[in-house]
């Protein structure tokens, strides 16, 4: 059943796959004060993060678990900012932002295989180093927050 699910999941988000563009680089001020805006940058990050290792990690297994580690520590904010944004149940929630996660991964993957074709490199030519790069930046700041709260 599992895999059923995993397979329909697949189809129904390669059918509604959504362009790749760089991400909206907005100041931290400006994150934490629009909730859309959050969730779309965590959505994305996420993704990213997710395609990245699932590309690299039969080459480079130590590398994509770092990739894996980034994208698992947002997670559960990407589903807490849909929570609040949408106002739903958190396992609502969850499931929605699952469902987008791997929708968005599959086509971070798709733009990164063209790319890797073309340009014999995921990276080379495109926003994707300054993407993940934005993304870290917005996971330490969330780290730092959870600390300043936690304290």
């Amino acid at each position: 059943m599992k895999k059923i699910l995993i397979i329909f999941l697949l189809s129904f988000n390669s059918l509604s796959a959504e362009e790749v563009v760089p991400l909206n680089f907005t100041d931290i001020n400006k994150l934490l004060t629009d909730d859309n805006l959050t969730y779309k940058l965590l959505e994305n990050c996420v993704a990213l993060n997710s395609a990245v290792t699932e590309l690299i990690k039969k080459d480079y297994p130590e590398l994509a678990d770092e990739f894996y580690e980034s994208a698992n520590f947002l997670y559960p904010f990407g589903i807490l900012t849909l929570k609040k944004v949408k106002n739903m149940s958190k396992k609502d929630a969850e499931k929605e932002f699952y469902v987008r996660v791997v929708g968005r991964t599959n086509d971070y993957m798709e733009f990164m295989k063209k790319n890797g074709k073309k340009n014999k490199s995921y990276f080379k030519g495109t926003f994707l180093g300054t993407d993940l790069n934005y993304c870290n930046e917005i996971r330490a700041a969330i780290k730092i927050s959870v600390t300043e709260l936690s304290n």
